[in-house]
């Protein structure tokens, strides 16, 4: 039986057990109309695919919950009355927000609907519990192919129920009492490491100016916050979608030394900065997201991780070099596989505790001040569907069911998804900050700023 993985639980107890789903999104913007023949068959793929299953919950403690097959498949292809072109805005966050169920199904969700002044729109939806960004692009790509499996993300699990409860029971004991035993042996090791870095931290600490810098978190800033929205209620981050040139971000990122990632870190700063989250003295920390992913992956969710530090000045406007370097070295650490870190020997533990555990840990979590994903040129294999080729491609992750008070707990700032579709490149931003993005339109100035700044010229969704 395939067990979730460690990530695959992580985005299961958000949503069992805070109540905050995260699902992934792909839009496909097309000036022409797309047959929808070419979308149920589009469907047809995905249905027979990897992202098609649902989570079955062990009932043994310490047990991994497994892969089965879907206990509901995801509904034929949702085809929407037109709608105006300033309405898909609207229609797409209205598609993010419709509930999934990755236990009892569906985990996923393909729509489209027609806009009156021409094109078409379309949507895929899809759990993160069931494949993270990586997962749900490569069974678009795989789909719109021909292909029911991608290369990177197998099949597996989908055991239709033919195994008796006996049999699940005693594969949940056994999986138990390895759990267990895999979760004592890397808490031992990592408390072991715990004590030698600590050790090296207050020997090399005195030599290192920046080790004591704080990172500029707002949420812990010495400047006074303004407080824009309500003091409760439920809260939507606002997001904006926006294209440019593919040659005019390459170019601008070329001008100032940089790298299409570097440039899209420096323009994320930027917008965080213009909000007055942070200021231009504060050093700020950066999540860069790293797919993990291989041929024949059996994972969900194959996504890592780096971070990076700006430093203060706003020394990157005029030369992206540090921030190229630093994320190289990143990287290349990253991809390392000889270094086990602290973290990865702790996973075990942490997927071993139980609901109301994590319940009480996951009141101190936050969220990343800015989180920049750089999808590469993914969108070349999703730009085709039918024969008709989209204007562009958009793709990002978004948490449901968010409230004010959520968001400002978690202190999250910004958080950008960047991919190109040939001659296309897509931003999308989300403000975190339900007080430094009040509204879509403040987000979108913002953006609109840094854009003019750079020497983009952007074209909004």
């Amino acid at each position: 039986m395939e067990r979730l993985t460690y990530d695959d639980d992580l985005f299961l107890r958000m949503e069992c057990v805070l109540g905050v789903p995260v699902v992934n999104q792909i839009v496909w913007r097309f000036d022409r109309a797309v047959a929808p023949d070419a979308l149920r068959s589009m469907w047809r793929m995905l249905a027979a695919g990897p992202i098609d299953r649902s989570v079955r919950r062990a009932r043994v403690p310490g047990a991994r919950d497994g892969w089965t097959a879907a206990r509901r498949s995801a509904d034929p292809v949702i085809i929407g009355s037109p709608i105006a072109r300033a309405a898909v805005d609207e229609w797409i966050e209205d598609e993010a927000a419709v509930p999934l169920d990755p236990i009892g199904g569906p985990a996923w969700r393909l729509s489209a609907t027609s806009v009156e002044e021409g094109g078409t729109v379309v949507s895929l939806v899809g759990s993160h519990v069931v494949g993270d960004g990586g997962a749900l692009t490569s069974a678009a790509a795989a789909a719109l192919a021909g292909h029911a499996v991608p290369d990177d993300f197998a099949r597996v699990g989908l055991d239709h129920g033919s195994e008796s409860a006996m049999a699940i029971a005693r594969a949940d004991l056994s999986d138990g009492v390895g759990r267990v035993g895999a979760a004592l042996s890397g808490a031992a090791r990592a408390l072991g490491r715990t004590a030698v870095e600590a050790v090296r931290a207050r020997s090399t600490a005195s030599a290192d100016p920046s080790a004591g810098m704080p990172d500029g978190t707002g949420a812990r800033a010495d400047r006074p916050r303004v407080i824009a929205a309500p003091v409760e209620g439920a809260w939507t981050p606002s997001t904006v979608v926006v294209d440019c040139l593919s040659a005019e971000w390459s170019a601008a990122a070329a001008r100032k030394g940089g790298s299409s990632n570097s440039l899209l870190v420096a323009v994320v700063l930027g917008i965080l900065t213009g909000s007055g989250r942070v200021s231009t003295e504060d050093r700020v920390r950066v999540a860069l997201p790293v797919s993990t992913r291989t041929a024949g992956d059996r994972r969900a969710n194959a996504t890592s991780g780096v971070s990076i530090h700006v430093d203060p000045g706003a020394a990157y406007l005029d030369d992206l070099g540090a921030i190229r370097a630093s994320s190289k070295q990143a990287f290349r650490t990253q991809a390392d596989r000889t270094v086990t870190t602290t973290f990865e020997l702790l996973k075990p533990l942490m997927q071993l505790l139980p609901d109301a555990i994590v319940a009480k840990l996951a009141a101190s979590g936050s969220a990343p001040l800015c989180l920049c994903s750089n999808l590469g040129a993914r969108g070349v294999a999703l730009r085709t569907i039918g024969g008709v080729d989209a204007t562009a491609v958009a793709m990002r992750s978004i948490t449901q069911n968010t409230d004010v008070a959520l968001l400002r707990r978690t202190g999250g700032g910004v958080s950008a998804w960047w991919n190109e579709s040939g001659e296309r490149a897509t931003l999308c931003v989300t403000g975190l900050d339900p007080d430094s993005f009040p509204s879509k339109e403040h987000l979108r100035g913002l953006v609109e700023a840094e854009f003019d700044r750079w020497g983009l010229t952007p074209e909004f969704w």
